[in-house]
């Protein structure tokens, strides 16, 4: 499920702001009753209701004498044995699937809370999934998933929801009618009454094209290929209504690259802006989920540029002195977090000093190696620890140490 929007800002020596949206829900639930599965989390081992096991395993009763018939499953283990198996396709992120299962469940036991909420899950997660199509029918297709999905939700759950679902539809609101052109990687969308704009397309989109390869060979990965990535340009005040950020951001990725234009049209510092984002859909489409946001911040500052300035990274090292102290365990999580606007700032002058310190440290590739470990259901530190034999943290107090 996508939850991160990443945002680059301008006027500040490689520091950005990573906002990650509330995660609404974070696991899908066996109900209680009889011969439940145990409560499970998205990301575990799903268990089956014993009387769905396969005769024979550990725990199972004795199968029926010969001539005697099996009693058919009530509805109510029918609605078990399919909660289980939506857990399996939501894991398997075939979301369609998820949801058509558990509207059987709902079916069959209209009155299990859990049954109801689980659906709401996968109905929100398959939104998140088609919001940022390049097919407007997908994109309202996530519209009306989200809205049927708040019907079973409540408290802090379903503000946020009724929160994400009030900004979709200002956008979509805002969208209707933008001009669109592209080619096979990338969608392109904006105002066609924005002349700058209409001037800028084809350069915008020659652009994104080299920003593409230059990641891809760095990446090792081509991810666009058979699915297409949206680019979508604004007005800068609409940019600032409709993200909800200020004069400051450059650009923000939340699963669409949104970028806002000025009077002037485009200008030199675009191609950061656009290189940076697309290093968050790379990383988000090529590294498998969990990259720490110290990681994934500091890769984007250091490739705005075709070729990286070092002295980018020093500067940002230097401001570090006398700061505050922020370790990895500080910086995997969203910067959001950590409060005021000046640890903020500090968070990402360490996530560009850092990355570049590994870079320079131990070879170009690791970050690179890193930023892929949830492709092998591992984590940036045990990709680390496995290249180098160190302890990521020990490492960054190194660093630290050395400013």
């Amino acid at each position: 499920m996508r939850g991160a929007v990443v945002i680059a800002a301008l006027g500040l020596v490689g520091v950005g702001l990573l906002l990650v949206a509330q995660r609404f829900l974070d696991d899908l639930q066996a109900p209680a009753g009889p011969a439940p599965a145990p409560l499970l989390a998205v990301d575990e081992e799903p268990a089956l209701p014993l009387a769905a096991k396969e005769p024979g395993q550990p725990g199972q009763p004795a199968p029926a004498p010969a001539g005697e018939a099996a009693s058919a499953p009530s509805p109510r283990e029918l609605a078990l044995q399919e909660n289980r198996r939506a857990l399996e396709a939501l894991q398997r992120g075939e979301l369609e699937q998820a949801v058509r299962l558990l509207e059987g469940c709902c079916e069959r036991d209209p009155e299990e809370a859990v049954f109801r909420r689980n659906l709401a899950v996968a109905r929100a997660s398959w939104a998140e999934e088609l919001v940022d199509s390049p097919e407007p029918a997908d994109r309202a297709r996530a519209l009306e998933l989200l809205e049927r999905a708040l019907t079973d939700l409540d408290g802090e759950e379903r503000a946020a929801m009724e929160a994400r679902l009030e900004r979709w539809r200002a956008q979509a609101q805002h969208e209707d009618g933008f001009f669109t052109s592209g080619n096979p990687r990338f969608e392109l969308a904006y105002d066609g009454d924005h002349a700058e704009l209409r001037a800028a397309e084809t350069d915008l989109l020659e652009r994104l094209d080299r920003a593409y390869q230059d990641l891809g060979e760095l990446f090792g990965a081509f991810p666009l290929e058979g699915r297409r990535l949206r680019v979508v340009l604004y007005r800068a005040e609409d940019f600032t209504r409709l993200t909800g950020l200020g004069h400051w951001a450059g650009g923000v990725f939340d699963g669409t690259i949104r970028v806002p234009i000025g009077a002037e049209g485009v200008d030199p510092r675009l191609d950061s802006v656009l290189r940076h984002e697309l290093t968050h859909a790379f990383i988000e489409r090529v590294g498998g989920g969990g990259c720490p946001a110290w990681l994934n911040e500091g890769l984007a500052q250091v490739l705005e540029q075709r070729t990286f300035d070092r002295q980018r990274a020093q500067t940002a090292a230097a401001a570090l002195r006398g700061g505050p102290r922020l370790g990895p365990a500080d910086l995997d999580r969203p910067f959001v977090g950590l409060g005021d606007e000046d640890r903020i700032r500090a968070a990402y002058r360490w996530s560009l000093a850092f990355v570049d310190h590994l870079r320079w440290t131990w070879g170009e590739d690791l970050p690179f190696e890193m930023a892929r470990a949830g492709t092998q259901s591992t984590t940036a530190a045990a990709v680390f620890h496995q290249h180098l034999g160190l302890d990521l943290a020990t490492e960054w107090e190194r660093f630290a140490a050395g400013l």
